[in-house]
């Protein structure tokens, strides 16, 4: 072999070190372990369910969010805290250029509505379009049109784990 050459190995085959019975109690191991994952998930959906659930029967106690949707918090007896959030509706990407939904938004839009959407093949909401909507219609078509023009969020629910103080 010159100098700078690096000699050419063929990959290393390992061989199996597990004996039959390990290798058998390993399979059953993680089958069970994918099994109460699966059901914790799913305990984990219910819950989450309820929660959202609960929030929603609390109108009163729900808090704005600076994204224009609510959240509603939750302590639990441990300290940990639920947070159910509520996001604002999505805008719509794309508003189909025909049919009865662009026939009605046009009507609400009236003279503002080449302001308000960017005609491509279909048409794209303007970026700004929820305040210039506000600002350039009365009230309640400006609402309507929004509403239109947007797209449901699903509420989300996410966890703080309490620190657990150990007193000695």
């Amino acid at each position: 072999m010159r100098r700078g050459e690096r000699e050419k190995r063929e990959p290393e085959i390992t061989t199996a070190t597990m004996t039959d019975k390990i290798l058998k109690n390993l399979v059953t191991e993680a089958v069970s372990l994918d099994r109460e994952i699966n059901e914790k998930a799913n305990q984990l959906k219910e819950l989450k369910a309820q929660l959202v659930a609960e929030a929603r029967g609390r109108e009163g106690e729900l808090a704005r969010t600076d994204g224009g949707g609510t959240r509603w918090t939750a302590e639990g007896s441990d300290g940990s805290i639920a947070r159910v959030n509520f996001p604002a509706p999505t805008l719509k990407s794309k508003v189909d250029g025909e049919g009865k939904v662009i026939e009605k938004i046009k009507n609400l839009a009236g003279i503002r509505f080449g302001r308000l959407f960017v005609p491509t093949i279909g048409y794209e909401l303007a970026e700004s379009f929820r305040e210039d909507a506000a600002t350039l219609l009365p009230k309640g078509e400006a609402n309507k049109l929004i509403r239109l023009c947007q797209s449901a969020s699903a509420p989300r629910v996410s966890f703080e784990t309490a620190e657990h103080v150990v007193e000695t």
